[in-house]
């Protein structure tokens, strides 16, 4: 028997039941994933997103750009937090909102692009591949912060 996940301060997360495509999916349709801390978690999450989104008839450029850009979010988590990830895929009025959640208090801050560092430049490709991005802390319980992004579809 499985347990939902907790509630987390981006909302409730609860998987899915039944992910199945549809001939008319919905207008508005959610997906929530709970991931152990773990490197493994960016490849499964890539997979999860790019499910999700092809079964809602997202575009591909929009599916192709989602994996990009929820695989740096959750890199980042993988790499600054010390906690479950959770991460939530949306979508409602023709634009695809993904969030992950951690437990690191720390918002990120885009780093200056340079030619020789190996690493830095996630939030670059959020901040220019996204029709829109932010980052907010939570102070409540659990705490940490949630790092999000939309796209057009």
């Amino acid at each position: 028997m499985s347990t939902a996940p907790p509630a987390t301060p981006a909302g409730p997360f609860t998987p899915p039941t039944n992910v199945r495509p549809t001939t008319n999916p919905p207008d508005t349709w959610e997906c929530s994933l709970q991931l152990t801390n773990n490197p493994r978690a960016v490849r499964i999450v890539r997979h999860s997103v790019r499910i999700a989104l092809l079964t809602y008839d997202v575009c591909q450029s929009a599916v192709e750009t989602a994996e990009l850009l929820t695989s740096e979010l959750v890199g980042n988590a993988v790499k600054h937090a010390d906690s479950p990830i959770y991460v939530r895929a949306r979508a409602r009025d023709g634009i695809v909102r993904v969030s992950v959640w951690d437990s690191h208090p720390e918002l990120p801050e885009p780093l200056p692009l340079t030619t020789t560092d190996p690493f830095g430049r996630g939030l670059y490709l959020v901040h220019h591949l996204s029709h829109n991005w932010g980052r907010y802390s939570l102070d409540s319980d659990p705490s940490g912060k949630v790092t999000w992004f939309e796209l057009t579809t």
